[in-house]
């Protein structure tokens, strides 16, 4: 009687253990003993828009002519830096106005809402042969951040250096999600054309790659709810312990039989 009560424990707590792993996993739909394929949907670059900050190089054969562009304003709203520690930095180039304009010397008023980067440069570029011979530009968002808390290793806010940032990246940068948050309901919140969208976000399945929210825009809050474990520290100990929980129930059970045995 004892033996088979201590045997169905023991089988409880393997079941309940394997269950909690698997509740953990990301991209539960996609297979671990096969290689599966599918179609990637393309990278779609990010617009400049209004209030965003314009890092720009102008280099070319005059370059005393060309150094009067670089220069800008400085934001002392400083954010984490993406792919470093802790460091910050502030945000320096032309700041887009809310008519989508930014001011250069000489040129005047430029309209450069809803153009990607390669777009302002390429129209730039041509706008400077005016003046300039042989004109190079580089440019860049230099404000462009998100935003990751609730149930995550470190909240932050992150830098992103190149425009391209994916809700993946976003989450291991902010130190992953912590063994109590809800993999099935993360939220993504999103600011643009004049409206707040609240995008909710499953990292069980592998749909979140085709998703047109998988690449993130300047801005961009990433909630990670918590999940049905409040006790994130109690959760870890008793994984690692599941080990030594079962070895002693054995061990329990092999001393029982030997007793009833005899």
């Amino acid at each position: 009687m004892i033996k088979n009560l201590l045997y169905s424990i023991l089988v409880a707590i393997v079941f309940t253990s394997c269950a909690t792993n698997k509740d953990l996993a990301y991209f539960q739909d996609v297979s671990r003993t096969s290689v599966t394929s599918e179609k990637a949907e393309p990278y779609i670059p990010v617009t400049i828009q209004p209030l965003d900050i314009i890092a720009l190089n102008i280099s070319s054969l005059n370059p005393d002519a060309s150094a009067v562009y670089n220069h800008g304003v400085v934001s002392n709203n400083a954010t984490t830096v993406t792919g470093a520690t802790d460091a910050t930095a502030a945000s320096t180039g032309y700041l887009v106005d809310n008519a989508g304009n930014i001011q250069l010397p000489i040129l005047g008023s430029i309209k450069v809402s809803g153009q990607t980067i390669p777009e302002f440069k390429k129209s730039l570029t041509a706008l400077l042969q005016k003046y300039l011979k042989e004109p190079y530009v580089t440019a860049s968002i230099s404000n462009f951040k998100v935003t990751v808390m609730g149930d995550v290793g470190s909240p932050r806010v992150l830098r992103v250096q190149n425009e391209r940032i994916n809700v993946t990246d976003a989450l291991t940068l902010a130190g992953d999600l912590n063994v109590s948050a809800d993999r099935s309901t993360i939220l993504l919140i999103r600011e643009q054309n004049g409206k707040r969208d609240y995008i909710p976000i499953n990292l069980n399945s592998k749909d979140i790659f085709n998703s047109p929210y998988y690449y993130l825009k300047s801005n961009d809050i990433i909630y990670v709810t918590p999940g049905k474990y409040k006790n994130t520290l109690a959760l870890d100990r008793a994984n690692r312990n599941i080990g030594i929980i079962t070895t002693i129930i054995s061990l329990g059970i092999t001393i029982v039989y030997f007793i009833t045995r005899k």
